[in-house]
């Protein structure tokens, strides 16, 4: 992987030092920019090692092991590159980077536990939207998050495009339920939200649907969903606690079940959500008909999905012992939503 340098980032890592000595001045990087960028980059390019449960009982893990090695950005070497770039004007740095393995024992990690799972339906999915969201649950399990780090669902996935392996499905993308690559992908940010809500970690970023998708109310009240869209719309939380996490993911195609599972050590943290209140509740505008010329005459194709719009909010409460570690209010205004029908007009 490379890195390219541009001429904005030239000038902005620049600083002059004037030699009184030599009467000149001399061109030098800004360091303390240069620091930070790395320290950026890192946040970017560093991967830690996957783990995976292979046991448990109860809620005990038994077994542990690592599924894959993880690797992270070679500093010393980026930076001489970085320098050899910038000095001798060349637009590509090299991304060199060391593989990590880390130990192998759970104790050492802290993966002692399950502290809280989330499960969904995707009873009804065309095959398509299956093979999103298994791919994407595949991609983020095994991830290992260390104290006081947070957890990206968009970095642990990566690029969400066919060239990624992602199919064609059905999105929101401008108001409309459109095809489009990665459609299905929220069902797995909206199960790895319920996982975290029950583990009691705290939740950084979460973004409602625009309008109530039938798919995660098939086995959980309404609001209990999180959308994602790169790059900007992500979900995120933070490993508050003194050890690594493990986020686990699994896929069942045969029963269209997805499950989510947060592995850690617990520090007697008790989680309580309220039931949430829906209000505000409005009814779907008129079925919209559009005029096809790519479909024959006297066909007629339904595209959009009517749904009630609503405004539905719930709370969450963090206890460990007498102590109120924090409370969580969440939010969804979803918008009512029209069927939309496709009338071929071909000849």
């Amino acid at each position: 992987r490379t890195w390219k340098l541009t001429s904005e980032q030239l000038l902005g890592y620049m600083t002059f030092q004037r030699d009184k000595e030599k009467n000149h001045v001399e061109i030098d990087l800004l360091e303390p920019r240069l620091e930070s960028f790395v320290e950026e980059l890192e946040q970017e390019v560093n991967q830690l090692p996957r783990g995976l449960v292979t046991g448990m009982e109860g809620n005990k893990v038994t077994g542990f092991e690592l599924s894959k090695e993880g690797s992270e950005l070679d500093r010393g070497k980026f930076i001489s590159a970085f320098r050899d770039a910038y000095f001798n004007s060349k637009g590509n740095v090299d991304i060199p980077k060391v593989s990590v393995s880390g130990p192998l024992d759970k104790d050492k990690y802290g993966i002692l536990e399950l502290l809280g799972e989330g499960k969904s339906t995707f009873k009804g999915s065309a095959s398509g939207r299956i093979h999103n969201l298994t791919l994407a649950a595949e991609r983020a399990s095994g991830v290992l998050v260390s104290p006081g780090a947070t957890y990206s669902l968009n970095n642990s996935v990566g690029d969400i495009d066919s060239k990624t392996g992602y199919d064609i499905a059905y999105i929101i993308k401008d108001g409309r339920t459109v095809l489009g690559s990665g459609g299905g992908v929220c069902q797995t940010s909206t199960t790895l939200f319920r996982a975290v809500l029950n583990s009691g970690l705290p939740i950084v970023m979460r973004y409602p649907h625009a309008y109530r998708v039938s798919y995660y109310e098939q086995d959980q009240p309404v609001g209990f969903d999180a959308a994602i869209y790169q790059p900007s719309w992500d979900f995120r939380f933070k490993n508050d606690t003194e050890n690594y996490v493990l986020v686990q993911a699994e896929a069942d195609e045969a029963n269209y079940a997805l499950k989510f599972q947060i592995f850690g050590t617990p520090d007697g943290r008790k989680v309580a959500i309220t039931e949430p209140a829906v209000t505000n509740q409005s009814p779907p505008p008129p079925a919209l008909y559009q005029d096809d010329p790519t479909l024959a005459k006297g066909v007629t194709k339904q595209v959009d999905f009517p749904a009630w719009g609503a405004k539905v909010t719930y709370s969450r409460t963090v206890t460990r012992g007498d102590e109120e570690l924090f409370v969580d209010n969440f939010e969804s205004r979803y918008q009512p939503w029209r069927a939309v029908y496709l009338v071929g007009t071909k000849e």
